[in-house]
């Protein structure tokens, strides 16, 4: 048998074909553990992976960049050089900084401390002084976040986001991960109907950050569901204590994707 033969007999050609991904960064988001767990394991029994998607030029690098990152402690800034210094491509940073604080709070056990790992962005309010936001990502009402004025009715707010709580209701169709939320102006708890309400465990109305489906390595497929306000993720250097967490989530990943085989 000649050395290419015995290559090709060698190798496994894992292709990410679910069209549902083309330039949708939230199911990007979810997928993501999946695929890089089954890398892991096709890897590990010293399979050689050829990984490609509809054109090479996103989702396929994406989860190269992820396997590095999450797998093999490398950052994430210097994951994504190395692969497009390889390789012309566009892959979805956002979508993997965003699954890689969705497994860190995964393990975390509810806790809140830390730096802010997103940027909530608040449109349609009227300019008031004093407004911060209390909820699912603070732990304790005593704890208000400030938020800071950009112009106009747009309101900012860094958080810690946990991971959302599943659920199904008229107003949060399809299961969808969910963060519960209120306002505090002036020193009192307030909600706005303009924005999606949800009643709580105690018959209290607060707002909701609809946050979509959280990375899985069981993703279910379907319809995403996005906020009216903005949500964008942070991009920044993981403390010790993250760097720690992830490595504790991917050795789940790693687990999980040969349970789901």
């Amino acid at each position: 048998m000649s050395w290419k033969k015995a290559a090709m007999v060698a190798s496994i050609f894992c292709i990410f074909s679910f069209s549902s991904w083309d330039g949708d960064s939230f199911d990007l988001r979810k997928r993501l553990p999946f695929s890089v767990g089954l890398l892991l394991r096709l890897l590990k029994k010293n399979h050689r992976v050829f990984i490609t998607c509809t054109t090479g030029f996103d989702r396929s690098p994406a989860c190269v960049i992820a396997y590095l990152h999450w797998m093999t402690d490398t950052p994430l800034h210097a994951a994504h050089n190395f692969v497009t210094g390889l390789h012309t491509c566009k892959p979805d940073r956002p979508a993997i900084a965003w699954a890689t604080w969705d497994l860190i709070a995964m393990v975390e056990g509810g806790r809140h401390d830390g730096p802010a790992t997103h940027a909530l962005t608040l449109y349609g309010m009227a300019i008031m002084r004093g407004v911060s936001l209390v909820g699912d990502f603070t732990g304790k009402l005593e704890e208000p976040i400030k938020a800071t004025h950009k112009g106009g009715a747009r309101y900012e707010v860094e958080i810690r986001l946990p991971q959302g709580k599943l659920k199904n209701s008229p107003n949060l169709p399809n299961m969808m991960q969910s963060i519960l939320y209120k306002y505090i102006i002036n020193g009192k708890l307030a909600t706005f109907n303009v924005f999606t309400t949800e009643r709580d465990d105690r018959g209290n109305i607060n707002n909701v950050i609809m946050i979509g489906d959280t990375a899985s390595v069981r993703p279910l497929i379907q319809p995403q569901q996005k906020d009216a306000n903005l949500i964008k993720v942070i991009e920044r250097p993981l403390t010790e204590n993250e760097r720690f967490m992830l490595a504790k989530a991917a050795r789940c990943v790693a687990s999980l994707s040969v349970r789901s085989d």
